[in-house]
């Protein structure tokens, strides 16, 4: 297994699993979100490939994309105190690679990375209906930081 840097070359083997993260919300809360034409575009990831605030790393199986990781560092808030934050944008690994460490390994990259932007704290929001991801970042050190609680009105 293999974790490195994307590049533009890989912009289709990412975007293929980004439609699998893409799909996997979707089909979990439908009334949330909708269904994209373009999840992610070329010049959006490209854009992201090219600026130091911003991490795209892959998780490469010989020469086959099975995960990748965004993460983008946050330097200022209107609303709390001033913390340099790394936010853990995205984090995916195909169902047929999972419980294999890879999700670890992406995640202990963003957390050096976050160390060597001199950030002191790392953040990711995540669904409650995704409890596999939470029970990982759980493992990962991770505590809860804030709750967001819905009532649904109608059906």
């Amino acid at each position: 297994m293999t974790i490195r840097n994307l590049t533009s070359g890989d912009y289709e083997a990412m975007l293929e699993l980004y439609k699998e993260l893409d799909r996997f919300h979707i089909d979990s809360r439908p009334d949330c979100f909708v269904e994209r034409e373009d999840v992610y575009p070329r010049a959006d990831f490209e854009h992201n490939l090219a600026i130091p605030i911003s991490l795209e790393l892959g998780a490469f199986d010989g020469e086959t994309m099975v995960g990748f990781v965004s993460a983008t560092l946050w330097n200022e808030s209107f609303m709390v105190k001033d913390v340099k934050t790394v936010c853990l944008d995205n984090i995916y690994v195909r169902p047929s690679h999972r419980r294999r460490g890879i999700a670890a390994k992406l995640f202990a990259q963003v957390e050096r990375w976050a160390r060597e932007k001199g950030a002191i704290r790392l953040d990711l929001y995540t669904w409650d209906f995704n409890q596999g991801a939470i029970a990982l970042y759980r493992e990962m050190g991770m505590t809860p930081q804030r709750y967001v609680f819905e009532k649904m009105l109608s059906e």
